[in-house]
This record gives structure tokens, C-alpha cells and sequence, in this order.
């Protein structure tokens, strides 16, 4: 007996769209993704943009719900959902989504999460906090660290399975713009092949004195002084950057020797070096997964309404 759909759980960042059809046990039974992220849509025509991406299935399963989570949910994208002020759990999270108006059906925007460091300063994801309600809802993780390593890294301290405060770094846009837009990346080996050696070194760099804008341009002297090779000058500064980034982290969030780490496939192999580096064991998490698992307990708490 074929199963019978029960919501279409849509993930819209800023560079993708990933729509899956899941069952009635939230398994997936389709796939859809398409290089349409929020801000590649013609003139705002989101609607059309999620009819083009799973129109089929809403045509052929006319009362389905739609759970969308992600950037499509800020400012720049359908529309707005609020951040819940963390801490926060899954409860809250799906009691704050909000519906999208004049549509066809019934869609629903996850909201994202606001927070503060411990310093004061103000932080926001979007996203990442149906990932991690994933994990603490079908895995049972009522506390501990999570890393979800990308452009901007975001580390989330989870505490009585809420969503306790978070702390983000922009490492991997920092490596596109000093690697790509800067006088460190002129002697760089435009293959960016992976170095071992030269990444160690740029890790037990991030723990010198001097800060990471003194440390940073010592990329750039290696290279002129024929130090270290090009091939290893990228590899030098992503170690540097990334070890400033897991200490920062251990600095604000104290020496959690675990950490769940949300990945689409394996851990990458500079992250699973640098946690190595820094004595941190990671519990590896389908990043997807545990979007979806997220998704599938709002579907849940929809169904039962």
C-alpha cells in the first residue's frame, strides 16, 4: 500500500531551494532542488518559484501543508516571520510561524531566533534552528554544543532541550574574501588543494599572541620570503581562520570536549582536522535530516490542531 504524503517540507536559503515530500511518518518520498535561492527569484514571484518547484504535488495532493524554514522567512524574502527570543524550544518555535497570505493552501514560515552573547551583543539565524530542533526532537539531545560549519558558522548552546544562546562566525566568507579580494590571495595556488602540513600550521598560528588581523598577514610574508609554498598558502589561512574561530567558540561557550556537528555528508576535512587540533570529539549529524525531523514535528503539531 503506497503511502500517503502528508506535507511538503521546503528549505529556501539565499542560494537554494530544496523541497522534499514527506510521508506519514515523515519519511521522505521525493525530492526536488533548484539553484533558486531568495535572491535569484524574478521580481519577488515566490509564489510562482514554489509552484515550479513542487506545483505537482500540491496538484496532485490539493490539501497538503507546506513548511518552508530558512532565509525565505527574512526581509528580503516572502515574508517576514519573526525571531523568538532564545531561549527558546521546538514548542515555541511552532507555536510563532506564520502563515502566508493570499495562497492557495495552507504554507507556513518557520520564524528564525534571536539571542544575546554573553558580552551583549545581538545574534539571528535563520534556519539553523529547525536543524537543531531536529536533532534535539528525533535524536533526544536535550543538551550540549552544536557547530554547523559554512559560511557563517553558527555555534548554538542548547540547555534543557532549548535553544539556550548562539554565537556565529563569517569564517568561510572571510576565506572567499581574503583568498579571492585581497593581497593574501595574490601568491595563492588558484586549485586551493588541501594541505595538511600548512593548515596545521595555521591552526597552532590562531593560538599566538597578537590577534588575528596581526596573525593573518603572515599569509602573505611566508609567501614573499619563499616560507612556504603556494600551494600551501590557502590551506595556512584557512587553518588560521578556522582556529580562531573553534577557540573563540571554546572561549564562549567553555571546553566542551563534544560537539554535534550538522553537515550535509561528512565532516569536511579541514573542520574534522581542526577539532582533532583542539582535543573537541564530534558527533557527526545529517544537517538535511534534522531539517527535515524539525519540520516533520511542526507538520505533527499542525495535523493534531
Amino acid at each position: 500500500m503506497a503511502d500517503t504524503p502528508q506535507c511538503i517540507a521546503v528549505d529556501w536559503g539565499t542560494s537554494s531551494l530544496r523541497a522534499t515530500l514527506l510521508g506519514s511518518s515523515g519519511q521522505p518520498l521525493g525530492r526536488v532542488a533548484r539553484p533558486s535561492g531568495i535572491m535569484a527569484v524574478p521580481n519577488g514571484n515566490f509564489a510562482g518559484e514554489l509552484e515550479m518547484a513542487c506545483g505537482a504535488w500540491r496538484q496532485a495532493y490539493p490539501d497538503i501543508t507546506v513548511l518552508m524554514s530558512g532565509m525565505i522567512g527574512s526581509q528580503q524574502g516572502w515574508i517576514e516571520s519573526p525571531y523568538l527570543e532564545a531561549p527558546c524550544d521546538m514548542k515555541g518555535l511552532i507555536a510563532s510561524m506564520i502563515t502566508v497570505p493570499d495562497v492557495d493552501g495552507q504554507i507556513y514560515i518557520m520564524p528564525g531566533v534571536r539571542a544575546r552573547t554573553a558580552d551583549g551583543a545581538p545574534e539571528i539565524m535563520r534556519g539553523e534552528e529547525t536543524q537543531v530542533g531536529g536533532v534535539i526532537t528525533a535524536n533526544g539531545v536535550t543538551d550540549g554544543l552544536f557547530c554547523i560549519p559554512g559560511t557563517h558558522s553558527k555555534w548554538i548552546h542548547v540547555r534543557d532541550s532549548q535553544i539556550h544562546d548562539f554565537a556565529t562566525f563569517i569564517t568561510g566568507e572571510m576565506f572567499s574574501l581574503l583568498k579571492n579580494h585581497s593581497i593574501l590571495g595574490r601568491l595563492m595556488d588558484p586549485e586551493d588543494t588541501f594541505n595538511l602540513d600548512s593548515f596545521t600550521q595555521g591552526l597552532e598560528r590562531a593560538r599566538e599572541a597578537g590577534g588575528l588581523l596581526h596573525r593573518l598577514f603572515s599569509a602573505r610574508a611566508l609567501g614573499i620570503l619563499e616560507e612556504m609554498t603556494k600551494p600551501g598558502l590557502a590551506s595556512f589561512l584557512s587553518g588560521q581562520l578556522i582556529g580562531s574561530e573553534i577557540m573563540g567558540a571554546k572561549a564562549l561557550y567553555g571546553g566542551s570536549n563534544t560537539v554535534q556537528v550538522l553537515t550535509t555528508g561528512m565532516i569536511s576535512e579541514p573542520y574534522a582536522h581542526a577539532f582533532d587540533w583542539a582535543n573537541i570529539s564530534t558527533v557527526p549529524r545529517d544537517a538535511e535530516a534534522s531539517a527535515l525531523a524539525g519540520i516533520w514535528a511542526a507538520a505533527k503539531h499542525i495535523q493534531e490542531l
